[in-house]
């Protein structure tokens, strides 16, 4: 990767689609930073902060906001497109994630890509090291601001970012296959999530004891992490999409 540029989100995209052509670029007679990213940039669009606009907190410079860089210009006018699931890469572009237990999304930029409930998890164990990317999973909310805020990921890093909406969880690496696996036994068991976020054991004549015994080495080491609840929720498959999987 020869460009920073690509280490931020909006530039990320816009350079991922291919850089498409966004009306109303004026050239500078030098170099200025983009109100949006902070970025330094020649080419100008001209922009204006609507009344109903909630997120100033998200713009470098927050007085005089007047112009925006080609590329989060392109970022603000797609937000309702962005509105989804995707991994977003430098080299595969944008790819809108639809579920293979999904009914059909209708999407107005990138490509639909249909795929698996594991594949969040596969693609975390196994992640891009040589390219930038942005996995972002949305909230049930309206459309926000997102893009801006997500963390783009590159390199050998011990740290993995994940969006969801406009929050981004750190979730560390090493261990992390092992943690994926223990999450899917919780989440299949009958009877054993009570005990995922707290120090209580289930009693010594509980039907899944054992199974409770050989998780949790694993799961203490992650308990009161911020992450936890995250990725059982959004990482780990549901438990019926698991079990259906096991009985074909």
């Amino acid at each position: 990767m020869k460009d920073i540029h690509l280490l931020n989100p909006t530039h990320l995209l816009y350079h991922a689609v291919g850089k498409p052509r966004v009306k109303g670029i004026k050239k500078l007679g030098s170099n200025k930073r983009c109100s949006l990213c902070g970025l330094p940039t020649t080419d100008a669009v001209g922009w204006e902060v609507g009344k109903k606009f909630s997120n100033l907190d998200l713009f470098a410079e927050k007085e005089n906001i007047d112009f925006l860089c080609p590329a989060c210009h392109y970022a603000l006018s797609h937000i309702k497109e962005l509105h989804k699931a995707y991994i977003l890469r430098y080299t595969e572009g944008l790819k809108i994630l639809q579920f293979d237990d999904q009914p059909s999304k209708k999407i107005g930029i990138g490509q639909k890509r249909i795929v698996s409930r594991y594949y969040l998890r596969d693609f975390l164990s196994n992640p891009p090291v040589d390219d930038p990317w942005i996995m972002m999973l949305q909230t049930k909310m309206n459309p926000q601001h997102s893009i801006m805020k997500a963390k783009v990921n590159f390199g050998y890093a011990d740290t993995l970012w994940v969006c969801n909406g406009g929050i981004n969880y750190a979730i560390p690496k090493k261990g992390l296959v092992e943690l994926f696996n223990a999450l899917e036994k919780v989440k299949k068991s009958d009877s054993l999530y009570p005990y995922l976020f707290n120090d209580k054991r289930p009693w010594k004549e509980h039907k899944e004891i054992k199974l409770w015994e050989e998780v949790e080495p694993i799961i203490v080491k992650h308990r009161c992490k911020h992450y936890l609840s995250f990725i059982y929720d959004r990482i780990i498959p549901p438990k019926n999409y698991m079990l259906k999987d096991t009985d074909n």
